[in-house]
């Protein structure tokens, strides 16, 4: 039996190595079944559904490795690159505005660097960035409270996160929170004043305060820096007509 076990798993390697991903999948299928203990094989199954973006089965198939021995260093790896895959498929998602895939697969990566912990032997994807786009999937959703608690969260662990602050300034923008939306937003004008778009939604804040001075300025940096931007002129030309009341 080891014999014909051994011949299924070097098969599969060598497909592996061949680019062969859905060949190499059930020669090693084949040899965990005749020895589920075949921790090399139930690592290799996981890389050749990796190679297929099959997330699912190669998540099945890496914790079958660690279940086995939780300090195998070539499953750890293969569990960090599966953190990575699905944190890259829930950027494709966020690119194609599909909001709710991109939450799934978001949270699946965080649920999975969780499970990982702290473990010594790798160096598991910081879930910082994870957090980041989180927030920015729940605000495609207009879930602006559920972005807020993720984008707080990554703040937490890095402070200087430009798009987490920018991020959370819209939330608090769009929900209405304008006093909590503009230490943000200028945080993020600090770092980075050549972004309109900050500018804008800070005067956004700014007017929904009632403080005409700092709007306008707020404003008028934003359409100095593009005077086409067609959101900051139509908020320019609203704010000639208002009359402003500061809030205190």
């Amino acid at each position: 039996m080891n014999a014909i076990k051994e011949a299924h798993y070097n098969l599969g390697i060598a497909y592996l190595e061949a680019g062969q991903y859905s060949h190499a999948v059930p020669e090693f299928e084949a040899a965990v079944k005749l020895d589920p203990n075949f921790i090399g094989a139930h690592s290799a199954l996981c890389r050749a559904y990796l190679e297929q973006n099959e997330l699912e089965s190669a998540g099945t198939a890496v914790a079958a490795a660690l279940k086995l021995d939780a300090n195998y260093q070539p499953a750890l790896l293969l569990y960090g690159t599966l953190i990575e895959a699905y944190h890259d498929r829930g950027k494709a998602h966020l690119a194609d505005r599909q909001y709710t895939e991109a939450v799934a697969a978001f949270q699946k990566a965080i649920t999975l660097d969780a499970d990982l912990g702290d473990n010594s032997q790798v160096d598991h994807p910081e879930n910082t960035h994870i957090y980041v786009h989180l927030g920015a999937a729940y605000i495609g959703m207009k879930a602006y409270q559920k972005a807020i608690e993720a984008l707080e969260h990554a703040i937490a662990q890095d402070a200087d996160l430009v798009d987490a602050h920018y991020h959370l300034g819209y939330a608090y923008v769009e929900q209405g929170t304008y006093d909590q939306a503009i230490p943000h937003l200028e945080r993020v004008i600090t770092i980075a004043p050549h972004l309109k778009r900050a500018h804008y939604h800070l005067a956004r804040a700014y007017k929904a305060l009632g403080d005409l001075e700092a709007a306008t300025n707020a404003i008028t940096e934003a359409l100095r820096l593009d005077a086409s931007y067609q959101p900051a002129y139509e908020l320019a030309n609203i704010m000639k007509q208002a009359p402003f009341i500061k809030t205190k």
